[in-house]
C-alpha cells in the first residue's frame, strides 16, 4: 500500500498506479467509517486552506468539498473567475504562483473555457492544459473537480459505492459493469465514461463501454480506450464496447448511464434517434443479473437519461450513496495530498 502521496496533484485517474488508486479507495473507506462512529478528523488538515474556483456550476462538487475540508479541520474558499484577478486576463502562472503562497491546497472546476472563462477559441483538452499549466508552477496540490477531459473524484466515489455495495474490490472485479451513453439534448464531454474505463481497468475491473454506432460521433478519446486496454492486461480486468444497449445489459451487474457526445450539431440530429432505447429502465434490468444496480454521476437528465421509476426505485437505483461517496474519497484525497 502506497501511502506517501504529500504533495501529489490530482489531475488525472491515469498519473496514478493501481497501488495509488487502492490507497485511496482504503482510506476514504476509512474515514468514512470512522466519521460513522463519530470520530473526529479535525486534526488530519487543522489548520490547511483549500482554494476552490469553480468555472462552471456545481452541487455535488462543491458541497462535498467545501463540507469535506471542514469535517478535516481545514478552511475552505470558494471563488469564481469573476471574483479572481483572472477577469482582466491575469495569467495563470501568476495565478498559480499565488496560489503558493497562500494556501495548501488548490481545487479547480473548469469545463467549458470558452462560456465560463471567456476564451475567444476554445477547443476540446484545453481545460485540462490550463490544469497542467497550474501544477508546473503551484507549490501545493491542484485538484482536478472537473475537466474537459475527466471527472475524476467522481468515478473514485463511484467505485467506492461499488466497492460496498458487492463486498470489496475483490468481488467488484468478478462484476460486469456497463458504461452506458444514454441521450440528452446537450453535447456533453465524455470525461465520465474516459475516467471510468481508465481507473477502472487500472483496478482490475471489466467494463463494458456502450453507445450507439453513429460513425464515431460517440466515440471516447482514443488515449483513454487505449490506457484503459493496456492497464487492463496488466490488472487482470477487461474492456469491451457494445455499440446494442440491450445486448450491453445482458448479465449486467452495474449499468452506469451518462450522456456525451464529441459534435453539438452531428448529436442535434442523430441523438433523438437513439432515446427510446437508450433511455435506461427497468426494461434493461430484466436483462441484468439479479441484484444489478443503477449508477449516475447526477444530475440526469429524467425521462431522457433514465426512466423516473428505475431512478426513484430503491432497490435498484443507487445515486444518492454514490454521491454522498464523493465527500469521503475527496476527503482521502486532501488528506492524502495536503497534509
Amino acid at each position: 500500500m502506497v501511502t506517501n502521496l504529500k504533495g501529489r496533484d490530482f489531475i488525472s485517474v491515469m498519473d496514478f498506479s493501481k497501488e495509488e488508486l487502492e490507497t485511496i479507495l482504503e482510506v476514504a473507506r476509512d474515514l468514512k467509517l470512522r466519521n460513522a462512529i463519530g470520530e473526529s478528523q479535525e486534526h488530519i488538515l487543522a489548520g490547511k486552506n483549500l482554494g476552490m474556483l469553480f468555472a462552471s456550476p456545481s452541487t455535488r462538487t462543491r458541497l462535498s468539498f467545501s463540507s469535506g475540508i471542514c469535517q478535516l479541520g481545514g478552511n475552505g474558499q470558494t471563488y469564481s473567475p469573476e471574483e479572481l484577478q483572472l477577469s482582466h486576463k491575469e495569467s495563470w502562472k501568476d495565478t498559480a504562483e499565488m496560489i503558493s503562497r497562500f494556501l495548501d491546497g488548490f481545487a479547480i472546476r473548469l469545463y467549458n473555457l470558452k462560456v465560463q472563462m471567456g476564451a475567444e477559441t476554445y477547443e476540446y483538452g484545453d481545460a485540462r492544459k490550463v490544469l497542467r499549466g497550474l501544477a508546473e508552477f503551484s507549490k501545493v496540490p491542484i485538484i482536478n473537480m472537473l475537466d474537459d477531459k475527466e471527472h475524476p473524484c467522481q468515478i473514485m466515489g463511484d467505485i467506492l459505492t461499488m466497492v460496498e455495495k458487492f463486498g470489496g474490490m475483490e468481488s467488484v472485479k468478478r462484476k460486469k459493469v456497463v458504461m452506458s451513453w444514454a441521450y440528452d439534448e446537450r453535447a456533453k464531454s465524455a470525461g465520465v465514461p474516459q475516467t471510468m474505463i481508465a481507473a477502472g481497468c487500472a483496478l482490475g475491473m471489466n467494463i463494458t463501454l456502450a453507445y450507439p454506432p453513429e460513425n464515431g460521433l460517440y466515440d471516447v478519446d482514443q488515449e483513454y480506450v487505449d490506457y484503459a486496454k493496456k492497464a487492463a492486461a496488466a490488472s487482470g480486468g477487461s474492456l469491451s464496447i457494445e455499440n446494442d444497449i440491450w445486448k450491453a445489459a445482458k448479465g449486467a451487474d452495474v449499468i452506469y448511464a451518462k450522456s456525451w457526445a464529441r459534435d453539438p450539431d452531428r448529436h442535434a440530429s442523430a441523438g433523438p434517434n437513439y432515446k427510446k432505447d437508450w433511455c435506461i429502465s427497468h426494461k434493461h434490468f430484466e436483462k441484468a443479473n439479479e441484484g444489478a444496480v443503477y449508477m449516475h454521476c447526477m444530475p440526469a437528465r429524467r425521462k431522457f437519461e433514465v426512466t423516473d421509476a428505475l431512478i426513484d426505485d430503491p432497490k435498484i437505483s443507487i445515486v444518492n450513496d454514490e454521491a454522498e461517496n464523493r465527500i469521503h474519497v475527496q476527503k482521502a484525497i486532501m488528506a492524502l495530498t495536503m497534509r
